[in-house]
């Protein structure tokens, strides 16, 4: 399956890495209150927002799709420095997906240890997307 996508100029990715950092901050302040819910969807959408200021860096397009695992599937084409830990990223991005739909749609709260979970995942893309960013090694082109 294809994703669909939008195309967006490639010097745009930084609203995108700057929309990621204000949801990693509120993801951090909702745990630290004890906003479970809260914690987990922030943690969702920073990783959304990352993953796509690395595809607007590397490929001028975004997933357009209510469905956010087409994002993921859009990172999957997005070439890194470090395709197997890319690998081991997409994982973490389904497991997210998973907890989001938990927080916002089903009657039930999410627990301590679920946000937990969230934030651990959310981390670990967190990081290494801003890696790739910040280093840029692997071009469109490339």
């Amino acid at each position: 399956m294809m994703p669909r996508t939008k195309e967006v100029p490639k010097e745009r990715f930084k609203i995108f890495k700057d929309k990621a950092g204000e949801f990693y901050t509120s993801m951090e302040d909702a745990f630290d209150r004890g906003n479970y819910d809260a914690c987990v969807s922030n943690a969702v959408h920073c990783a959304i927002c990352i993953v796509d200021a690395l595809t607007v860096s590397r490929l001028g397009k975004k997933s357009s799709a209510q469905n956010h695992i087409e994002a993921a599937l859009l990172l999957k084409e997005t070439k890194t420095s470090d395709e197997n830990e890319k690998a081991r990223m997409l994982p973490r991005l389904h497991a997210l997906l998973e907890l989001k739909t938990l927080a916002e749609y089903e009657d039930r709260t999410m627990s301590k240890s679920e946000a937990e979970k969230a934030i651990g995942h959310c981390n670990k893309v967190y990081a290494f997307i801003k890696r790739e960013l910040e280093t840029n090694k692997v071009r469109s082109d490339g």
